[in-house]
């Protein structure tokens, strides 16, 4: 498999160094996209009905900004001459948590693979299938675990705790607050 990796820019200024991977910007960079988009599609309309729009789409954009800074931008010393933040500066990156260069490997297998790929397409496609038929929250569950369960969590605890939690968390919000079925 060729590994292409998209160019990361370098900026300096005295002993500060700020890199900028530009593949982490894609993502965010489509966000913010449509929300200018989204904006620019409803600035028209009447002020009631952008009640719940206007502080979803500001979230949105404020998650935008934050994946920016803390997946693409990463703040070093300027001495160390890979780039890597290792060094003692005083500086910690809110992205080393989320360095590429890590090793991501659990029992010697890489986490993400093609096969996981794979599967996870497999899973999203069952999930689309089985959503109309089964329901919003059995087959949401159902499909959290086992993505979980693929990405490497092996605690059944926290398999039903982070599937429960955010599938009742996503129902209460659609169905209980702004009144939309799911």
């Amino acid at each position: 498999m060729t590994r292409i990796t998209p160019p990361t820019m370098t900026m300096s200024t005295g002993s500060r160094t700020l890199e900028v991977d530009t593949g982490e910007l894609l993502f965010p960079g489509l966000v913010l996209a449509f929300c200018l988009f989204y904006y620019w599609d409803t600035r028209a309309l009447p002020e009631l009905s952008m009640l719940y729009a206007g502080p979803l789409l500001y979230i949105t954009i404020a998650l935008a900004v934050m994946t920016v800074a803390v997946q693409a931008v990463s703040v070093g010393n300027g001495n160390d001459d890979d780039g890597s933040d290792d060094g003692d500066t005083g500086v910690e990156s809110a992205a080393a948590a989320f360095d590429p260069d890590t090793d991501l490997e659990d029992d010697g297998e890489a986490v993400f693979t093609v096969r996981s790929a794979a599967v996870l397409i497999a899973l999203t496609a069952g999930y689309i299938i089985a959503l109309e038929p089964i329901g919003f929250l059995a087959t949401t569950v159902a499909f959290l675990a086992a993505t979980l369960y693929l990405f490497g969590e092996r605690n059944p605890l926290a398999l039903a705790g982070y599937s429960l939690g955010f599938a009742i968390g996503v129902w209460l919000v659609f169905v209980q607050w702004l009144m939309i079925p799911l």
